[in-house]
């Protein structure tokens, strides 16, 4: 599961980063479990995340991580 779940992240994720110029991030990132209060337990970014273990800063776990954290979300 965490490798899909890397996988789906890192597609959607990417493409809505560099495809929208990251202005669609603040819809995606609530879609795969990035919130405003960081990543909600048992989603699709908890399970990417579990995958990689720690992130770097910049990457797209990272960058929707603090897009989701800035734009309020429902």
């Amino acid at each position: 599961m965490g490798l899909l779940a890397a996988i789906a992240v890192n597609v959607l994720g990417g493409a809505v980063i560099y495809g929208t110029g990251g202005l669609g991030a603040a819809w995606v990132a609530p879609m795969l479990g990035f919130g405003s209060s960081g990543i909600a337990a048992g989603s699709t970014a908890a399970a990417a995340q579990a995958y990689y273990g720690n992130v770097a800063a910049g990457s797209i776990i990272s960058t929707l991580t603090s897009v989701a954290m800035a734009a309020p979300t429902p």
